[in-house]
């Protein structure tokens, strides 16, 4: 086996390469030195080098799938495929180097080469990543009121010289039912949107989190005018992301899509991106796309403040709470079951698990405490609404 014979460069000459001229610089040294081809990602696998000069026409082209490494591992050679996979740890993240058609003979030669090149590739991401991570964690540590940092300071730390007044919204996504334990690689996904929205010529903030993923997106006006295009980014164009997100997890993805605010504001924006998504699962719907604008009547009233909405809560349902406490009886969850099943008597016993005989003896008990009957459709709505409410309120406080 031939080894390149080429002037072997210093780790501090690589570093300085690399600062000067970027990550083609150490990339091409190393495809001399080992004279195979090489690819160069970050921890999700996106690769960046080589540069693609055109974009593939489908993402995950642009991703490479890569091997878990046991954290005492730095590399793992794939018998099935010959190629080498070098971790480059960066800080709380890393970065990969993928050797491809390595025989073990060359296992050696190679691994010292690339065990010299990491801190030049180190360097790279480690720049890459450092104001990028910190102003994605302070965003979405100000959204989800963690931090009361102000908007502007943050702001100030992203490259895209956002303008607090501009105006955007937040779609949030989750998977699966409330309180999932799945284990997603939401840093991964952020990626993913990215580059599809990057496709679609939107330019978005992608923000993991531990158990989400927020996108903010920036609105768009109509034609040159001042009203802003409230049907955007088309449904197609969500539909698509929503698509490909799924396939991605093989898991059942919610999105819930704030209206817009400015950037200062975004905070409702968010707060209602999570309304959409918990007021769909407490219905028991998931893969679902849910705009918090189109949630009718529910849409007005959390647009109230909190503590209008526990007040109205609690003035409603105050008796039955008592009751339950109290006696520790099941009216509530009772009346909660029959209303979502639209008064269906014998589904709801059966839900319940009770004989029918037990479940009218509840409502009834229900409707003496509550001092109304369930048969008006006025006292059916209002208890309906003042459940759901209730409902999302204990969400919020057990998020919080």
């Amino acid at each position: 086996m031939v080894i390149a014979s080429m002037p072997y460069k210093s780790v501090y000459q690589l570093v300085d390469g690399v600062l000067d001229e970027g990550l083609g610089y150490v990339a091409s040294y190393l495809e001399k030195m080992i004279q195979r081809p090489l690819i160069i990602t970050d921890n999700s696998g996106k690769i960046y080098y080589p540069s693609l000069e055109e974009d593939p026409q489908e993402i995950n082209d642009m991703f490479v799938e890569l091997p878990c490494l046991k954290k005492n591992k730095t590399y793992l050679r794939k018998e099935e495929n010959r190629s080498l996979y070098y971790r480059v740890i960066c800080g709380n993240t890393s970065a990969f180097i993928v050797v491809k058609d390595i025989p073990p003979e060359l296992l050696d030669h190679t691994l010292s080469l690339l065990k010299e090149a990491s801190l030049a590739v180190k360097c790279y991401f480690s720049k890459l990543n450092k104001s990028e991570d910190r102003f994605g964690k302070e965003l979405g540590d100000y959204l989800t009121c963690i931090s009361n940092i102000d908007i502007r300071d943050i702001a100030a730390l992203s490259d895209k010289n956002l303008d607090v007044n501009k105006p955007y919204f937040v779609l949030v996504i989750r998977i699966g039912e409330i309180n999932t334990k799945a284990k997603i690689d939401w840093h991964m996904l952020s990626k993913y949107s990215q580059e599809y929205f990057r496709r679609s010529k939107i330019d978005i903030i992608a923000i993991a989190r531990c158990d989400s993923l927020l996108i903010i997106i920036p609105a768009r006006f109509i034609n040159d005018s001042m009203d802003l295009d409230q049907n955007w980014p088309n449904s197609l164009i969500i539909c698509n992301f929503k698509e490909l997100i799924s396939k991605k997890l093989s898991f059942a993805v919610s999105m819930g899509i704030g209206q817009i605010y400015p950037l200062i504001d975004l905070r409702k924006s968010y707060n209602e991106a999570c309304t959409a998504i918990d007021l769909q699962l407490l219905m028991g719907n998931i893969n679902v796309t849910q705009h918090f604008s189109e949630l009718g009547i529910f849409s007005l009233l959390f647009g109230q403040d909190t503590c209008t909405l526990k007040s109205y809560c609690f003035n409603t349902l105050v008796k039955l709470l008592d009751y339950d406490d109290k006696a520790e009886g099941r009216l509530l969850p009772t009346l909660r079951e029959l209303l979502d099943n639209s008064l269906n008597f014998k589904d709801t016993a059966d839900r319940l698990y009770i004989h029918i005989n037990t479940l009218y003896y509840r409502i009834n008990r229900i409707e003496e405490i509550l001092g109304l009957d369930l048969s008006q459709m006025f006292n059916r709505v209002n208890l309906y609404l003042a459940i759901k409410i209730w409902d999302m309120l204990q969400i919020i406080d057990d998020a919080n």
